[in-house]
């Protein structure tokens, strides 16, 4: 059975193997570092489940009637020192785990890898704050998220859309109630390859003699919210703006190392797939004058009843101002991103040297 006739037309969501009643398909990399499913076709089935339940082909865009945007900057300056943007996600997930829920998200593991992860003490909040780009391995976090809503727990679970709707398809084929589950999608540029990161990781840990100890993609510094800073066991900073001369930064925006999928994504709109959407109210000081104070401000869209329901407890925790579309406009709210002009000859480059 083939599942993926060609790689643009798989978002790595992992919905069809946690899905797989035969347990034949696994999610392995590619030469470029990606992940996409495999079958074992001794233990396939053709039973069809991966392909009838796969959001990449499946996909419909429904236009949102319920949308509401807002600029929003949280009150508390160092939570929002602490996160990418304004602060929103923070507040979103204590919401959830004040009620006695789970908060599923992105996160570094020992090896400086990004996985999803479940949380559910405040003082672990921590690992999924600030962005991380790098597509996340999602194991087995949707069969969590269902064994939690069975047992009558709230969830919320952020990810790029494709994983959130990844979540939904799977819950949805497996007749789980999602009545106590919360969804927060990042607006999203695009996910770069994972083993181009690591790579580059490893150039800077041979650079500075020492393992990275940690890394913070957005680390805010003199008023600027697109730093990149790496701070390694020898007690050593590498610290770069992203417009200068970080590597990986660079390939990452001039669109050369992006998965697939993401020059084809079907979620680049605003029909969103979260109850919530999150990301950097870029353009921000054009649109809404006075507002912005150089320390990161959210771009909110609220997107169904629940996000609606949210931001009314959340709305007294920040200055915010609702805004529309017109005032809001990114690429990634508008179309896909176009494949770099390097984008061939680096790939070329790296795979055969």
């Amino acid at each position: 059975m083939v599942l993926v006739d060609e790689e643009y037309n798989c978002a790595g969501c992992g919905c069809c193997e946690s899905l797989c009643p035969a347990s034949a398909i696994k999610m392995k990399e590619n030469e470029k570092g990606f992940l996409y499913p495999v079958i074992n076709e001794k233990y396939c089935t053709n039973c069809g489940i991966c392909k009838k339940n796969c959001p990449n082909i499946m996909h419909i865009n429904e236009e949102n009637n319920e949308l509401k945007i807002y600029a929003m900057k949280n009150f508390d300056e160092s939570i929002r020192e602490s996160s990418s943007s304004g602060g929103f996600f923070y507040n979103y997930a204590k919401l959830v785990l004040d009620l006695g829920g789970t908060v599923y998200g992105a996160a570094f593991n020992f090896f400086n890898e990004v996985e999803h992860i479940r949380i559910t003490e405040l003082d672990d909040l921590k690992k999924l704050q600030g962005s991380k780009y790098v597509q996340s391995k999602i194991n087995n976090s949707y069969i969590d998220v269902k064994k939690d809503l069975e047992s009558d727990r709230f969830v919320l679970f952020s990810g790029t859309p494709c994983q959130v709707e990844g979540l939904k398809f799977f819950l949805n084929k497996k007749k789980t109630s999602m009545e106590k589950l919360y969804t927060c999608d990042i607006i999203c540029h695009g996910v770069p390859s994972p083993k181009i990161f690591n790579d580059y990781l490893s150039e800077l840990e041979k650079q500075y003699d020492s393992k990275v100890k940690c890394i913070n993609f957005r680390h805010k510094e003199n008023d600027y919210t697109q730093n990149i800073k790496i701070t390694f066991e020898n007690g050593e900073t590498y610290l770069s703006n992203y417009f200068k001369d970080d590597k990986f930064y660079k390939l990452f925006l001039d669109n050369v190392i992006l998965r697939d999928s993401c020059y084809e994504c079907k979620y680049a709109n605003f029909n969103r797939v979260g109850d919530i959407s999150l990301g950097d109210f870029w353009g921000i000081e054009k649109s809404i004058h006075n507002f912005d104070d150089k320390k990161g401000v959210s771009l909110v869209l609220v997107n169904t009843q629940k996000g609606k329901d949210v931001f009314k407890k959340l709305k007294d925790d920040f200055d915010y101002i609702e805004t529309n579309k017109e005032n809001c406009i990114q690429d990634n709210l508008v179309h896909p991103q176009s494949k770099g002009s390097d984008y061939e000859s680096f790939w070329k480059e790296y795979l055969n040297n």
